[in-house]
């Protein structure tokens, strides 16, 4: 039993690291002169009326972390000359973080698959794990439902109720533990598996060597820092960019965005007030000339239905659906950006679910923070939200200010204790540089 368990795992750990190989070549054919013509040739027809996982269609590039660290077994050197083992860590940087999350993709689909039963841990045993165990360290930026995530990569539901931000896959006792911050109760939890070979992660992890790395914890030089931040010694150059709307908000681009999103337009009325408008039975679509679209659906409306039990659509396959119209609208005219899932929350009727836009592993903060918001209110999306953004390397870069002055910075505005992350501050100008923001309740603010 056992044995068929652990090749079924390995079985799933190899399908996950062909699609996330293929999701690396296609993002860099989308990148290239081919990539329009291939892009047109991959793009869903429409949204599913509904949703459910098939192998074939696991979204790997939807589970990939905007940050990474390996605290790498055999090294030794602490940042303040103590004995830990050396880290590797990487952020800010898409195509690193995506080279080592292939690494790491097979041990990891290999526990979410056989965890068990989660049990609490003290925040002084997560700092353990941060600081002193083999392993991997991975940070979504967004609050990513274990459910959704467990779906993404493995093809399966679980009925796990944590949130996660920062999830860390280690080596514990003669085994291998997934721990993890929970977003919703605070408290830090680890889960052992039954089938994750310890000698595999860590071999995995011996390929690395450290490049100091630490966490703000670690070193009293950080004390003012919020203590889980990831810091590198030396914070790359970011590329600056270039930004615009690319539905100019005419009738042409309205027609051409719901025929993405479903629409016949042998059924669908236009007309034009402050905003193009379109109507189809009872749903309505409203584009603004600053690139706004708000869908709304009407009182009968099953356009976007979510397949749920007892009349409640399943959050796994609500993401999805809403995942689905997010990629086929934003995904297709956003340029060199790339989506990642924000959160998804429950409300009193069903969820709320919330999308960014991300440049080389720095997210953009849009005004109202999010790229794309759905709600979905029993078994259907009865409303969404797209900000329609595209974004182009300017060709430059520019470094953000030093570390240590942007600390002062925060002290100075009574911010001790915050998360220092960079972010791409985007108000609707044409051009995008990063800079420090103090990341509060999951968004940066300036």
């Amino acid at each position: 039993m056992e044995q068929n368990k652990k090749r079924r795992a390995l079985e799933i750990g190899k399908d996950v690291l062909i699609v996330l190989l293929a999701c690396s070549a296609l993002w860099l054919a989308a990148h290239t002169q081919l990539g329009r013509p291939l892009h047109a040739l991959i793009r869903e027809e429409e949204p599913r009326a509904s949703s459910g996982y098939e192998q074939g269609e696991i979204r790997a590039e939807a589970a990939l972390p905007m940050a990474m660290a390996v605290n790498i077994p055999g090294e030794m050197a602490g940042p303040d000359g103590e004995t830990a083992l050396a880290r590797y860590g990487v952020q800010y940087d898409q195509e690193g973080c995506q080279t080592l999350f292939q690494q790491v993709a097979g041990p990891l689909v290999e526990a979410l698959s056989s965890a068990g039963a989660p049990e609490r841990i003290t925040r002084e045993q997560w700092e353990e794990v941060l600081h002193a165990t083999p392993g991997v360290y991975m940070d979504f930026q967004g609050d990513i439902p274990m459910r959704v995530l467990t779906g993404w990569l493995v093809g399966e539901e679980r009925d796990w109720p944590a949130t996660v931000r920062r999830l860390v896959l280690s080596v514990w006792e003669d085994g291998v533990a997934l721990c993890y911050h929970d977003q919703k109760d605070g408290g830090y939890y680890r889960c052992q598996s039954e089938v994750a070979d310890p000698v595999t992660l860590m071999d995995t992890l011996s390929a690395w060597t450290g490049n100091g790395a630490l966490f703000a914890f670690e070193s009293e030089h950080y004390a003012q820092l919020a203590p889980d931040t990831l810091l590198l010694e030396t914070i790359p150059a970011q590329g600056t960019y270039t930004a615009s709307n690319p539905v100019g908000g005419g009738q042409a681009d309205l027609e051409e965005i719901i025929q993405d999103l479903g629409f016949s337009l042998n059924t669908t009325s236009f007309y034009s007030a402050d905003e193009q408008v379109a109507r189809n039975e009872d749903d309505s679509v409203r584009l603004s000339d600053r690139g706004v679209l708000v869908y709304t659906a009407g009182e009968n409306s099953g356009r976007y239905t979510v397949a749920g039990a007892r009349g409640m659509a399943t959050l796994e396959d609500s993401v999805e659906l809403c995942r689905q119209l997010v990629m086929t609208t934003l995904g297709a005219r956003c340029g060199e950006a790339r989506l990642y899932l924000m959160s998804a929350e429950a409300t009193q009727t069903g969820w709320e679910i919330e999308f960014g836009y991300q440049l080389n592993g720095v997210p953009v903060r849009l005004e109202r923070g999010y790229a794309a918001r759905f709600l979905v209110e029993g078994e259907q999306v009865t409303q969404f939200t797209l900000y329609f953004r595209n974004y182009v390397s300017g060709g430059d870069t520019a470094s953000p200010l030093p570390l240590r002055q942007a600390i002062a910075a925060l002290v100075a505005e009574g911010l001790e204790g915050e998360e220092l992350v960079l972010i791409y501050p985007d108000s609707g100008g044409d051009t995008l540089t990063a800079g420090w923001a103090v990341r509060a309740g999951g968004a940066g603010e300036e």
